[in-house]
């Protein structure tokens, strides 16, 4: 990645309530909406941050804008899935316009709402190891997360998730090299309560009857053994859209996002360029 590439970001808050990174310069714009551990972040973005996730969606920026955006610390008043498509919605209305999507994981869960509501400020959605539903195999995991939150076990929680998403080596690795940092530099919520808050809401959540609503083309994309979206749960989410595309890897977990990022990223490129295409032929 360039040094012109780099020097292209800004970080913020839109309304003092969302925090945002914004890497890239292309015509397109890609907003991510990020998974379970935003409820861990501490609520401000900075310069290591904006590299970071530049080097993340490294394959997107010479023709998208991406702006990763958080959820607002203090999730009291919005507990659920789709109270936080709501904010979504704000965000992309009042700041960004118009953008494809992608929801990673619980972000997945918000995408959806987000598209089923406001299909006019969603261009594309992106189903990133996320579907209609958790899994019931998924259920005891996140239970058992949910009660670590109450109890403030935030490094143990960091290596449960990873524990979960990846496979191999890496399944034994990452945790472990997850609790020896967390011994040092422990992950720090700006609101301890919207760890458990956000466990409920991704339990809570089933929009497998609303899926036929949800008007933008779609792409689920993510692992056959993922234990929380299962191939099971991939195909029902992708069985009930009116318009999806469905790619699974099999054998991969959770964070076949990581694991599998070339595949990954290649495949939801093709998707976007292939809608960006139809777009401007209409």
């Amino acid at each position: 990645m360039g040094a012109e590439l780099t020097r292209r970001f800004d970080t913020g808050q839109f309304d003092d309530r969302y925090p945002y990174v914004r890497v890239g310069h292309g015509p397109e714009t890609l907003l991510v909406i990020p998974g379970i551990g935003d409820a861990m972040f501490d609520g401000e973005y900075g310069r290591t941050d904006a590299v970071t996730t530049a080097a993340t969606f490294r394959r997107f920026l010479a023709d998208y804008t991406v702006y990763l955006v958080s959820r607002p610390r203090g999730l009291e008043d919005r507990r659920s899935i789709d109270a936080m498509a709501r904010d979504y919605e704000r965000v992309l209305a009042d700041h960004v316009g118009a953008a494809s999507v992608l929801g990673l994981s619980m972000g997945g869960l918000i995408a959806q709402e987000l598209a089923r509501e406001r299909p006019d400020l969603v261009e594309r959605l992106v189903l990133g190891v996320s579907g209609c539903r958790l899994a019931e195999g998924g259920r005891p995991i996140v239970r058992e997360l949910h009660r670590l939150a109450l109890e403030g076990e935030w490094t143990e929680i960091r290596a449960r998730l990873y524990e979960a998403m990846f496979t191999g080596a890496w399944r034994r690795i990452v945790p472990t090299l997850s609790q020896a940092v967390g011994r040092i530099r422990p992950p720090d919520p700006a609101e301890p309560r919207d760890v458990p808050i956000s466990f409920d809401a991704v339990r809570d959540y089933d929009g497998t009857d609303r899926l036929e609503e949800i008007e933008p083309r779609t792409l689920v994309i993510g692992g056959t053994a993922d234990p929380f979206f299962p191939a099971a749960i991939l195909r029902e989410t992708h069985e009930g859209l009116p318009d999806g595309q469905l790619e699974t890897f099999t054998g991969a977990r959770h964070g076949v996002f990581l694991e599998r990022k070339e595949g990954f990223d290649n495949r939801v490129r093709e998707f976007l360029e292939d809608e960006v295409t139809q777009i401007r032929e209409k």
